[in-house]
C-alpha cells in the first residue's frame, strides 16, 4: 500500500513537471509569433498589409493571458515571412496562434481561456478583406475549435455567464462570417452543439424569455472592441444552439417547463411579452418526444379573452 501511493505521487509529480515544461514551451512559441510579427512589419515583405498586421498584432497583445508563466530567454529562430504572399500573410498568423494556444489547452482549458482565444481569433479573421478567403478562415478556425473541444472539452462552473458567452458569441460570429463570405450555410457539426447545451439548458430553466435574455447578456458583456449587430441571421444560429440544448434534457424537465411556459402566455396580458414567451415556446415544441403530451395538456386550457393567446393554443392543440 505505501508503494502503491509512493508510485501514484510520483506520477503527478512528473505529470505536472510535464505541464509546466508545456506551458512554458506554449510561452515561448506565443513570444516568439509576436516577435515574428513585429520583425514583419519593419520589413519590406509587409508594404500594403502594415495596416491589417498592426490589428493582428494588438490582438495577439491582448491574448497574453492564456500563456502565464514566464520563461527563461531562449533565441528561437522567428517566422520568415520572405516567402509568404501579403493576402497569405494573417492566415499564417493565426495558424501559429492556434497552435500555441492548442498547446496550452492540456495546461488549462477552462471557458475563459477558450473564450478569449475565440474573441482574439474572431478580432484577426476581421482584419481580412470581405471575400472568398475570409470565409474560408472563420471556417477553418470553427473546425479547429470543433477538434479541440473533443480533445478538451471547455469546463464553465455553473453560475459562469461571460467566459461560456463569449465563446457561444465568438462560434456565432465566425458562422456569419463564413455564410455570409461563402455563400454556403453552415452545417452543425454534433460537437459544438453538445459542448454548449448545458450553457444554453441553464438559459431556458431559469428565464422565461431564455432567447432575449441571452441576448441582452451577448450585448452587455465586453467584446474586446468588437462591433457586432444582432440581427436575425444572428438569431437564427443562436436558436439553433439553444434548440439543441433543450432538446438533450430529460424528458419530465421539458414537459415541465412547456407547460409553465403555457400557463404563463395564457396570464400575459401584454401581446409582447406573450410574443417573447412564444418565440422560446415553439423552439422547446418542435421536441417530437414531448409535443403530443404538450397538445393535450393545451387542449385543456379554457379559451382565454386575448385573440394572440387563443391563436397560440390552436397551434399548439393540433400536433
Amino acid at each position: 500500500m505505501v508503494f502503491q501511493d509512493s508510485n501514484q505521487s510520483n506520477t503527478q509529480i512528473l505529470t505536472r513537471i510535464r505541464l509546466l515544461h508545456l506551458d512554458k514551451i506554449t510561452l515561448i512559441m506565443y513570444k516568439l509569433l509576436i516577435q515574428s510579427i513585429s520583425s514583419l512589419l519593419k520589413s519590406k515583405y509587409s508594404k500594403g498589409n502594415r495596416l491589417h498586421l498592426r490589428s493582428v498584432l494588438g490582438a495577439l497583445k491582448q491574448a497574453a493571458p492564456l500563456f502565464l508563466s514566464d520563461p527563461s530567454d531562449i533565441e528561437l529562430q522567428q517566422i520568415s515571412f520572405r516567402n509568404i504572399k501579403p493576402e497569405d500573410q494573417i492566415p499564417r498568423i493565426l495558424d501559429e496562434f492556434i497552435d500555441d494556444f492548442e498547446r496550452s489547452l492540456a495546461v488549462n482549458s477552462s471557458a475563459k481561456n477558450y473564450s478569449l482565444f475565440s474573441i482574439t481569433s474572431l478580432k484577426i479573421i476581421k482584419t481580412l478583406d470581405e471575400g472568398n478567403k475570409r470565409g474560408l478562415v472563420a471556417m477553418h478556425v470553427i473546425n479547429r475549435l470543433e477538434k479541440m473541444f473533443l480533445k478538451y472539452p471547455f469546463k464553465h462552473g455553473k453560475q459562469a455567464t461571460w467566459d461560456p458567452l463569449g465563446t457561444v458569441f465568438a462560434v456565432i460570429e465566425m458562422i456569419l462570417e463564413s455564410e455570409k463570405n461563402l455563400g454556403i450555410a453552415y452545417k452543425f457539426d454534433k460537437t459544438i452543439l453538445d459542448q454548449f447545451a448545458q450553457f444554453m439548458q441553464r438559459y431556458y430553466l431559469k428565464f422565461d424569455d431564455s432567447i432575449g435574455k441571452i441576448l441582452d447578456d451577448i450585448t452587455e458583456m465586453p467584446k474586446s472592441r468588437l462591433t457586432v449587430i444582432l440581427d436575425q441571421n444572428y438569431r437564427v444560429i443562436l436558436e439553433k444552439i439553444f434548440q439543441h440544448g433543450i432538446t438533450a434534457l430529460p424528458q419530465e424537465v421539458k414537459i415541465k417547463k412547456v407547460k409553465e411556459l403555457l400557463e404563463k402566455i395564457i396570464n400575459q396580458k401584454e401581446d409582447s411579452e406573450v410574443l417573447k414567451l412564444y418565440n422560446v415556446l415553439k423552439l422547446a415544441y418542435a421536441d417530437k418526444d414531448i409535443r403530443f403530451e404538450i397538445a393535450s395538456f393545451a387542449r385543456s386550457i379554457n379559451k382565454t379573452e386575448k385573440r394572440f393567446t387563443n391563436t397560440i393554443l390552436d397551434e399548439i392543440s393540433h400536433p
